[in-house]
């Protein structure tokens, strides 16, 4: 009888040593797949749809042009109310308002003396629409003044000499004519006036008219 023992354990035994060897080579390969698709998937991820980082940036700027457009416009709009109020100013401030009365020519031409707490003469007579011209001089070392309060008038003044400035100058800021001499010096009142009625001149150094230093304009109708 024959034996056939060491031949049927051989062979199941080096079957299942080629079956381990296939599984692990199998095994490698899927590992190497799975690795190589994990790379593409991160390689080829799409971020076409991602935000970039100068979006922001971007934004940033629009808003500061606007802010600067805006700002412009608050300029433009202060502009125009400075305008404004330029051309509404009272030209009394403006000492060159109505120069063209120095070249005008002059209807009635008077010269008054302020000295003694008086003018002489202290009545001026004209008519409305004339151009007047007031030649005032002061004849002492005292400061007087020629003052109208109200009187519907283009005004220009000019100083031939001396100066006009004096410590209640605010006090007469309002008057609409308004001539002061420190000493003796002269100079010149130029009006037009364009309603008749009676003004009355003064001196507004405190205690000057009180004194006498007072006159009157009379303007009649042309």
């Amino acid at each position: 009888m024959k034996n056939h023992t060491k031949t049927t354990g051989r062979t199941p035994t080096s079957f299942g040593m080629f079956r381990i060897a296939l599984m692990s080579l199998a095994a490698v390969i899927l590992i190497a797949l799975a690795g190589f698709a994990c790379g593409d998937a991160e390689g080829g991820q799409d971020t076409s749809d991602e935000p970039t980082a100068t979006a922001p940036a971007d934004e940033h700027v629009d808003d500061a042009d606007d802010h600067a457009d805006d700002a412009d416009a608050h300029t433009d709009d202060a502009d125009a109310h400075t305008d404004g109020d330029d051309h509404d100013a009272d030209s009394h401030d403006d000492p060159e308002a109505n120069a063209y009365l120095e070249a005008a020519p002059k209807e009635a031409l008077f010269l008054v003396d302020m000295s003694l707490f008086s003018y002489a003469p202290n009545a001026l007579e004209a008519e409305a629409g004339q151009v007047l011209e007031i030649a005032i001089q002061n004849s002492e070392a005292v400061l007087h003044d020629f003052t109208i309060d109200k009187i519907d008038a283009d005004v220009h003044i000019s100083y031939l000499g001396g100066t006009g400035q004096h410590e209640h100058e605010e006090a007469a800021k309002d008057a609409d004519v308004h001539f002061a001499l420190t000493e003796p010096a002269s100079g010149i009142v130029h009006l037009k006036i364009h309603e008749p009625g009676e003004y009355v001149f003064y001196c507004s150094v405190p205690g000057h008219r009180e004194l006498g230093m007072e006159g009157t304009l009379i303007v009649t109708e042309s």
